[in-house]
């Protein structure tokens, strides 16, 4: 069975899958605006409850997808630290985290045909900023404000739903937990869980540095 959670922004999306991706079972918390530490407080009890409502256990996983970066220091540390807990339980789960960049093309192909070297986009950790890729190298994210990247002057984008209201030409994609699931079989899971991290894009600096 393949686990596939996101927690790099402030809902929690939390799924259950085949092992070949088909869906079993999700659990979805969208969090209101002055709450806090939802990821902390839910994650765990919301993947057991998940689990007890297939019913299932932690030893049917093989395989836990997990959005790994950009996004929220805590989330993704919190995301990371429940992944890493499992695995370091069990000899027979595999870890593969995944760039949002990457899910959202992954997305977005599933029902368009990529034309030219399209911008990806995904909320920065601070208001008004969002973090950059593009098409042909979706793990190459720069952060910036969204003022600057206005002057960019693009004009068509591959746009997470929580950036609707940005102004940029855009085709609004949300992360998909089955397409985490589907690529989770493909990639190959991480080799030390020692030394996975997750993924910030750039130092937080706001301005295209690579």
């Amino acid at each position: 069975m393949i686990l596939a959670f996101n927690t790099s922004l402030a809902d929690l999306h939390i799924g259950s899958f085949s092992d070949t991706a088909e869906p079993l079972a999700e659990y979805h918390h969208l969090a209101t605006g002055d709450e806090r530490h939802v990821h902390d407080a839910l994650l765990a009890r919301s993947v057991s409850d998940l689990l007890d409502t297939i019913p299932a256990s932690a030893k049917d996983i093989s395989r836990i997808a997990f959005i790994n970066g950009p996004g929220s220091f805590t989330g993704l540390r919190i995301g990371l630290a429940f992944a890493k807990g499992m695995a370091f339980g069990s000899e027979h789960i595999s870890l593969v985290p995944l760039i949002a960049h990457s899910v959202l093309l992954e997305q977005y192909k599933k029902g368009n045909t990529i034309e030219g070297n399209l911008p990806i986009l995904y909320p920065g950790y601070a208001k008004d900023t969002v973090y950059v890729s593009y098409s042909d190298d979706p793990e190459k994210v720069a952060y910036m404000t969204i003022g600057d990247l206005v002057k960019t002057g693009i004009t068509d984008s591959i746009c997470s739903a929580e950036l609707a209201g940005i102004g940029i030409p855009h085709h609004i994609v949300s992360i998909d937990l089955r397409t985490m699931a589907e690529m989770s079989i493909g990639y190959q899971p991480s080799a030390s869980l020692a030394d996975l991290e997750p993924f910030y894009g750039t130092d937080f600096k706001p301005g295209i540095t690579g």
